[in-house]
Parts: C-alpha cells; sequence; structure tokens
C-alpha cells in the first residue's frame, strides 16, 4: 500500500465571525516510524487551525484526530462576501516525508458593504433635484 494522508473533508464553510468546523486526519498505511502533520493555515487573517501539530504511531495511524477550523474576524466588507484560505498538511517522518493533503477553507464575511447606486451628481442651481439610493450589501 501507498503511503499517504486521509482527510475526512476536503472543503469546508464558515462563518467569519468565530465560525468553527472540524475535520478528521488520518494515515492511509502503518507507518515505519513516527510521523508529524502539520497544520497550517494559508492566511491566519481568515482562519485559524488547532492544533498546529498531529502525531501518529505505528499504534494510532488510522485513528482520525481531529482539526479545528475557525473563522476570523476582521471587520472590513471583503469584496464578494467570501475569502477562501487553504489548510496545509505536510507530513514527515515514518516513511511519509513529503507528503501532503489540503482541505479549502471558504469563510463568510459578517460584514456589510455600503452601495450607492450614483457615484456624482450634477445638479442646477435654480431647481437642482436628483436622488440616489444606499444600501448595505
Amino acid at each position: 500500500d501507498d503511503a499517504g494522508l486521509v482527510v475526512s473533508k476536503s472543503t469546508l464553510s464558515l462563518g467569519e465571525a468565530d465560525g468553527t468546523d472540524t475535520y478528521t486526519v488520518q494515515l492511509a498505511t502503518v507507518p515505519i516510524g513516527d510521523v508529524t502533520v502539520d497544520a497550517t493555515s494559508s492566511d491566519t487573517g481568515v482562519a485559524i487551525v488547532r492544533p498546529a501539530s498531529l502525531s501518529f504511531t505505528k499504534d494510532n495511524w488510522n485513528s482520525g484526530q481531529t482539526v479545528t477550523i475557525t473563522g476570523v474576524r476582521d471587520d472590513i466588507a471583503n469584496e464578494g462576501g467570501q475569502r477562501t484560505v487553504t489548510i496545509i498538511h505536510p507530513a514527515s517522518g515514518g516513511g511519509f516525508d513529503n507528503l501532503a493533503a489540503t482541505v479549502s477553507v471558504t469563510v463568510t464575511d459578517d460584514d456589510a458593504a455600503l452601495v450607492v447606486s450614483e457615484t456624482g451628481i450634477s445638479l442646477a442651481e435654480a431647481v437642482g433635484i436628483d436622488t440616489y439610493t444606499m444600501k448595505l450589501a
């Protein structure tokens, strides 16, 4: 059997305001020694990952270990209303060197943007009346 990592979910969606989700990571085969699998967010300003490291042995290689992802609140209305990060799981040791798994995380923004229907208004001085709308997006 080929060495590899198994993640229970390849994509997650969560809210920015402390939204959380979890998945598990385990090894695909019995290692020849101890294996460390790190867990790193491609942007910790969007989502953080806990724990930062998982340890596998010949005894627990096929027991899924839980990884928790939490959205980070930023008080900025992000264009498109969502940001995506990648959680990277590189492995080392036990015959698993240079192997990695990834999980894509979409974080939905909780901040509203102000949308104005007009970018400029020109009015005649004597009878100048015009209208525009403003709304939260």
